[in-house]
């Protein structure tokens, strides 16, 4: 494509939440995901996050997810920057130096480390994070236990998993004075953005159900001030994140927003092929105009089995 075309046209193939396990299991999904994003043939591949906490893991997936011809871009999740049980490398440093490496290895760009440009398009990345502006204020849940990561026995993993010393609220604003760092320093002819982030930038695209501890984790889906960012920008053509496992599509203003995690669940594998079809969103952005053609809504993996260990 040239770079004429690509103002007037680019595909884009994205994923996330693949929690791949380190026993050779989901050999079979990695080649599946490749080929189908392959039959995409798109012009950039994007997977926002979720692959691995192994870094090793993490490598060798993305090797075998790599697309020759396309941009290949990975923007690292939560589950990614957990310390390994058995030693390692910490939260802070996988993100800001061991994740970048080893999609190099895999010859993926860590999009968090510096925004792409593709003609007049920009694709700039973040992991995000959360800071409970997504809680239930109608709960009534006190402030501490968000804080905490626990309210009645129910507990968000990263309590356990994530060793950097920021508060959730430090850390979300750090990750948006990076993002607005990065959106005013894009070359000045840039006139679109592709926003990729894990963790949720808009609320609309969290999903409640009016039950515990369900409503209680969504709190951990990501924060509105980031979303506001976003929107004053004025450049952000769409928006693909992952984390919530509930794949949504949402419009605001000008920006659509998209999720689209694969999730924990595995069908047998006769039904493999139709569920990567599912799960891997082809973008269309035809000028100003953003599709996304046989996009599938809600959660991939309910009523499928999964490993805990994922």
């Amino acid at each position: 494509m040239s770079l004429e075309d690509c103002a007037r046209n680019l595909r884009i193939a994205a994923i996330s939440d693949l929690h791949i396990l380190p026993d050779e299991s989901d050999k079979q999904l990695l080649e599946c995901i490749r080929e189908r994003v392959e039959e995409i043939d798109p012009d950039v591949f994007v997977i926002a996050g979720d692959v691995s906490d192994h870094l090793d893991i993490l490598t060798d997936a993305l090797t075998k997810l790599h697309v020759a011809g396309s941009t290949n871009l990975y923007v690292a999740g939560n589950h990614d920057v957990w310390f390994e049980d058995t030693g390692g490398p910490g939260t802070l440093e996988k993100y800001s130096h061991k994740i970048g490496e080893a999609c190099r290895e895999a010859g993926f760009l860590h999009l968090p480390d510096s925004p792409f440009v593709l003609s007049n398009i920009a694709f700039v990345g973040s992991m995000g994070w959360y800071d409970y502006s997504f809680r239930r204020h109608d709960l009534d849940i006190p402030m501490e236990n968000y804080e905490k990561k626990e309210f009645r026995g129910a507990v968000w993993y990263d309590l356990f998993k994530i060793d950097w010393v920021f508060t959730d609220a430090e850390a979300t604003s750090l990750f948006n004075q990076k993002l607005e760092y990065d959106l005013k320093t894009l070359p000045k002819h840039i006139t679109q953005v592709v926003y990729i982030s894990h963790h949720l930038p808009f609320q609309n695209l969290t999903v409640y159900k009016d039950r515990l501890p369900w409503d209680f984790y969504s709190a951990f889906m990501g924060a509105t001030s980031t979303g506001k960012i976003l929107e004053e920008d004025g450049r952000i053509i769409i928006s693909i994140s992952g984390h919530s496992h509930i794949r949504n599509q949402m419009s605001r203003g000008n920006i659509t927003a998209i999720t689209v995690p694969l999730g924990y669940g595995r069908p047998d594998n006769e039904s493999l092929q139709d569920f990567v079809r599912d799960a891997v969103a082809a973008i269309e952005i035809d000028g100003s105009v953003v599709s996304v053609p046989g996009f599938v809504k809600g959660d991939l993996s309910a009523d499928l089995t999964y490993a805990p260990s994922r």
